[in-house]
């Protein structure tokens, strides 16, 4: 997603809240007065009637046009230079400039006027000119613009900034949504007015569809089975046939990946029967039975679409499997930047789902118990896995994490939600869990909080505990692998995904 990224300066999260954003402009006369630009702007607006007749003047064709769908219109303003300017900075506005129209100066004015939405995008996206700010990491090949180098083979997340702008692309599109009752030309002429434009930008106009768009997104977003590990993230709006879709798919695919190493290794043939092998897997590992976990993630990262989580999973599946095969009794887990819940929740279903297994095989078997505890700095996000938590009937409590273990910015974060009282009732990491206690311990973050976490995760695991970490680009696996060998032992990038890296330790 080299450049598809995009900037939302504002967003509409149903099309309920659609229709309510028209309602200020279903009078007649609406004028905006921007402090920042110094200037009235005065929008003429269009009754239904002349707007229907300017959407059959367009298409005379479409006879059957529904007006219920007159809702929404996009502007899309075309191949705009990313062009930097400071005639737009509150403190050193000077009214005897003319105003230059950048990119975001020119996203901000169309928010000011009423858009509903504005988006940035890159206009070279897949060409030969495009030119990434933002990649998912993954080989690439870029100039640096600051050191004047050429990066080759490496992988990158955020590159610098570049000559062009913070963060911003050579060529620009500027995409807006109106309310369709406002009239282009209108919008289009107090642009020209307020950048003093010899001539309008290049620009298109389409009609936004009217349809439930979150029905929309949902359809589009399928459950998620892990391939090794054997989890099906699902959430409240899938049906089980689509979730047995899924994990059909997933055999498949696997089946034909195996079918093809098979050949890779050659064939044997035995009178008429033709025998696949394979010498790699002399021992053929025990089949897994799906796991499933229903999640709503709303704001709390976790959902298993990003390769990190899924790597946690497999390295949750790994050793909580490990450990159960032992005949281990109890199992403490932490997860450490919960989230949705999703590394904790996974871990006890693990538990949860071998104890129902291991009751239908030997009924007078004693069976295993799980504690899982999450530690996170954002409310919202203990909220969300306590919830996760329930919808799949196991037991995890999660926590804010001990004050006397973050840093200031992470410190600032717990106080103020301490302070809220819509966070009344969620406490900090009580002393009984704060300690050495944990067989395992995940952290699924970023390189660098985790480098400065090392001592603070080290605490909290036992001797012979392991750790598993992920949040870690492969080029940042140094660093992190180096923070914690003072603390674990053989500490390794054990697994790989997407530029992603898994790092996994053994206590000392």
């Amino acid at each position: 997603m080299a450049s598809s990224v995009v900037f939302f300066m504002a967003y509409i999260s149903s099309a309920v809240a659609f229709q309510a954003a028209l309602s200020p402009f279903s009078k007649v006369g609406v004028a905006h007065t921007s402090n920042q630009y110094h200037q009235p702007v005065n929008l003429r607006v269009l009754s239904k009637e002349s707007s229907e007749e300017i959407v059959d003047s367009q298409d005379d064709e479409d006879e059957d046009w529904d007006a219920d769908s007159w809702a929404l219109r996009e502007i899309k303003f075309l191949q705009l230079p990313a062009v930097s300017s400071n005639a737009l900075d509150h403190n050193n506005f000077d009214p005897s400039e003319d105003i230059t129209m950048d990119v975001r100066g020119l996203s901000e004015f169309l928010m000011e006027i009423g858009a509903c939405s504005v988006s940035i995008t890159d206009s070279d996206k897949d060409t030969p000119e495009e030119d990434p700010v933002f990649d998912e990491p993954g080989e690439t090949s870029c100039t640096n613009d600051v050191d004047d180098v050429l990066i080759e083979n490496i992988y990158a997340m955020v590159l610098e900034d570049r000559a062009v702008g913070r963060n911003i692309w050579k060529r620009c599109d500027v995409s807006a949504h109106f309310p369709a009752s406002l009239d282009v030309s209108s919008i289009i002429d107090s642009l020209r007015y307020t950048f003093n434009l010899p001539a309008a930008p290049r620009y298109t106009v389409d009609d936004v569809p009217d349809m439930d768009w979150i029905q929309h997104v949902q359809e589009s977003w399928t459950p998620i089975i892990t391939r090794d590990s054997k989890f099906v993230l699902r959430f409240p709006w899938h049906e089980d046939s689509l979730v047995m879709k899924a994990c059909q798919e997933m055999e498949r695919e696997k089946m034909q990946a195996a079918m093809a190493a098979q050949f890779d290794t050659g064939v044997k043939r035995e009178g008429a029967v033709v025998n696949f092998y394979n010498e790699d897997s002399a021992q053929k590992q025990e089949e897994r039975a799906y796991v499933q976990i229903e999640l709503e993630g709303g704001i709390a990262f976790g959902t298993g679409e990003h390769p990190t989580t899924r790597l946690c999973l497999d390295w949750v599946r790994d050793t909580t499997e490990e450990l159960l095969k032992s005949n281990t009794e109890f199992i403490n887990f932490v997860d450490y930047g919960a989230g949705s819940g999703v590394l904790g929740i996974a871990a006890a279903a693990v538990v949860r789902d071998y104890n129902q297994k291991k009751r239908k095989q030997e009924p007078k078997s004693s069976l295993s118990s799980i504690q899982t505890v999450g530690v996170e700095i954002d409310a919202d996000a203990i909220r969300i896995a306590d919830d996760n938590a329930k919808k799949n009937g196991v037991e995890m409590s999660n926590y804010l994490p001990d004050i006397d273990s973050l840093d200031d910015e992470a410190l600032s974060v717990v106080m103020r939600a301490m302070q809220r009282k819509r966070n009344k009732g969620i406490e900090t990491l009580p002393e009984e869990l704060n300690g050495q206690v944990y067989d395992l311990c995940a952290a699924n973050i970023l390189a660098r909080p985790l480098v400065g976490l090392a001592p603070v995760l080290a605490s909290l695991v036992k001797s012979g505990g392991k750790i598993g970490l992920s949040g870690v680009l492969f080029v940042q696996a140094e660093s992190v692998v180096e923070a914690y060998t003072e603390f674990f032992d053989d500490v390794k990038v054990a697994n790989e995904e997407n530029g992603w890296v898994l790092i996994t330790g053994t206590r000392m």
